[in-house]
């Protein structure tokens, strides 16, 4: 028999009476549902500072382990129906499914099929929404701000600052490391011996990696380098694995705050010699 991990959601009361009505009528579920096996329980108390549900909401948004939930009935979530289709819709948008002990249906089986219809709906949108809505707050901030608004800086460059307060500065050794590479590719025009250079000089990368011919090339074509940020807009499609890939639509630059490393000239000559051999399929080389 498999056995199914699950997290206990509970709401108790001031009514002693009734809260102890609540844990054996739970206590005598999971002993005839066999397959339930509690991971982690998570309750509201007036009688305690506990937060159950606004834990269980964020323990499910991050932790991918959580896929079902056992909750006394729709009732002990809230007595607005309109809440708990809130918390249903927050909880599916992970994958989370709720089982409730009591189900308590309505008159109407149409009402109950709406309302799983409503709630999958909004679940699917919200789910769907949350890369656009943090690409657009990414976008705002390069636009208005002219700063790079997420991810690591590359080569040459860091963040110093506070959160609110952030700023690029030049790493002066790491981008004497850039302006060789660039020097380098110009003097060779091949990654495979700007590569066996860098190595045989024990030249290597921010984790002190040795650089392979992608990193090289990602280096050369990015106009970071000279002066421009990127953001770039997707679209997400759903793959056969049920997971979102982002598709590329659109590409745009902005000129940045942050300090040029190599000049216009340079960049440009570099990356008509790049084109050039990726013509011949010499890209590599």
């Amino acid at each position: 028999m498999k056995v199914i991990n699950v997290y206990l959601y509970l709401k108790f009361s001031k009514d002693e009476n009734s809260d102890k009505k609540l844990k054996d009528s739970v206590e005598n579920f999971l002993k005839e549902q066999k397959i339930y096996r509690v991971i982690k329980k998570f309750t509201d108390d007036p009688n305690s500072e506990d937060r159950g549900l606004a834990d269980l909401l964020n323990y499910a948004r991050v932790n991918e382990n959580v896929k079902k939930i056992i909750a006394h009935s729709r009732e002990n979530i809230s007595p607005d129906d309109i809440f708990t289709m809130w918390v249903e819709k927050e909880l599916l948008k992970y994958g989370v499914t709720i089982r409730y002990i009591e189900q308590k249906f309505s008159e109407s089986l149409d009402y109950e099929i709406l309302r799983e219809k409503i709630i999958g709906a909004f679940a699917r949108y919200e789910k769907e929404m949350l890369p656009n809505k943090l690409a657009a707050h990414r976008v705002l901030r390069i636009v208005e701000e002219r700063m790079k608004a997420s991810g690591n800086c590359p080569l040459g460059y860091r963040y110093v600052g506070k959160v609110n307060d952030k700023r690029i500065v030049v790493v002066k050794e790491e981008a004497e490391i850039v302006r060789l590479i660039f020097k380098k590719y110009l003097e060779f025009k091949s990654l495979g011996k700007l590569k066996e250079y860098l190595q045989e000089n024990n030249i290597r990368s921010k984790r002190g990696k040795i650089f392979s011919r992608q990193a090289l090339y990602n280096i050369l074509t990015n106009k970071f380098y000279i002066g421009f940020l990127s953001y770039n807009l997707y679209k997400y499609i759903e793959t056969e694995k049920n997971k979102r890939k982002p598709v590329l639509i659109q590409e745009r630059r902005i000129e940045g705050k942050h300090e040029r490393i190599i000049d216009r000239e340079m960049f440009e000559e570099v990356n008509k010699i790049l084109e050039e051999n990726n013509k011949h399929k010499n890209d590599f080389i």
